[in-house]
């Protein structure tokens, strides 16, 4: 989820919306029936069989036509399934669109519960959900669900609570492909929604799951950025690793998290990581509220 640096009094719904509108919608062939496209909200991924498409998120709904319009020009078959990653509304916003077109929509059980309610994001003043019936997962799953989309298995799971606690990674095969959501942002540092369960810790215990499935030649699908290698996501596991050390040594000497962010935990990753949405204060703001089990941004 794209966020942080808003202007005053901008949600960052409205951010998002004004960059995405603006940005072109781009298609990318991942091979054997498999299609990234990227610009609109997170990245949505499609598997096409015989006679249908099944897509991996929604994109924003003020593109979700747009969206449609892509992937059918790509696949040439409608959309019977769609699969969401997490609730944000960069990834589940167009499943106002598709649910209304009587697509099922997939995912992890508690991200029926998080679209049906009103949600806040602390620091980065995201407020969403309270999305309509038609929107919300008709099919959930609590740790694992295997699904088949022509000649590609799709194994969806959820390690426990990351980015939120519904995540789903999805692991395609024998195409070699693992869609993860903003579990990992290519190469931005990531927003952990810690009022959705998420965490730092579990951040970095799903990645060690996902490194241990996957090899030198698995394409990587983050939920933000270009196609990754296993190689950049062990060095976005070694950036949270070290970051989530040195703050907590800042915890245990007793600094505040005003101090702890004026320590600049993350200097040496900044120039890599820095460039997204999420500044380096915001990070370590959220990494320092996840190892005091705090939340807000005091």
């Amino acid at each position: 989820m794209p966020v942080a640096g808003q202007v005053a009094g901008e949600t960052v719904i409205q951010k998002a919306t004004e960059q995405f509108d603006n940005s072109p919608l781009k298609t990318i062939s991942l091979g054997n029936g498999l299609f990234l496209f990227s610009g609109d909200g997170g990245n949505v991924t499609a598997v096409v069989d015989d006679g249908s498409t099944l897509l991996i998120d929604s994109g924003m709904e003020s593109r979700a036509v747009e969206l449609n319009d892509a992937v059918f020009k790509a696949t040439m078959r409608p959309v019977t399934r769609l699969v969401n990653t997490h609730w944000h509304f960069d990834h589940a916003g167009g499943n106002v669109f598709f649910g209304s077109s009587g697509v099922t929509i997939i995912a992890q059980e508690n991200v029926k519960k998080q679209l049906s309610s009103v949600q806040d994001v602390p620091f980065v003043g995201l407020r969403d959900g309270n999305y309509p019936e038609q929107a919300l997962p008709t099919m959930t799953y609590s740790s694992t669900m295997a699904l088949r989309q022509g000649p590609q298995r799709l194994t969806l799971v959820n390690y426990g609570p990351a980015h939120t606690d519904g995540d789903t990674i999805i692991y395609i095969a024998p195409e070699n492909v693992v869609v993860v959501g903003d579990i990992f942002s290519n190469a931005f540092y990531p927003v952990i929604d810690l009022v959705s369960g998420g965490s730092v810790d579990g951040m970095i215990l799903s990645i060690d799951r996902i490194l241990a499935q996957t090899d030198e030649q698995t394409k990587i699908v983050s939920g933000h950025g270009p196609v990754a290698t296993r190689g950049d996501l062990e060095d976005y596991h070694d950036m949270l690793v070290q970051v989530r050390q040195r703050i907590e040594v800042l915890i245990t000497a007793g600094k505040t998290m005003d101090e702890a962010v004026a320590a600049a935990p993350t200097k040496d990753f900044d120039a890599k990581w820095g460039r997204g949405y999420v500044t380096p204060d915001v990070f370590t703001r959220i990494v320092f509220s996840s190892l005091t089990k705090s939340s807000g941004s005091r």
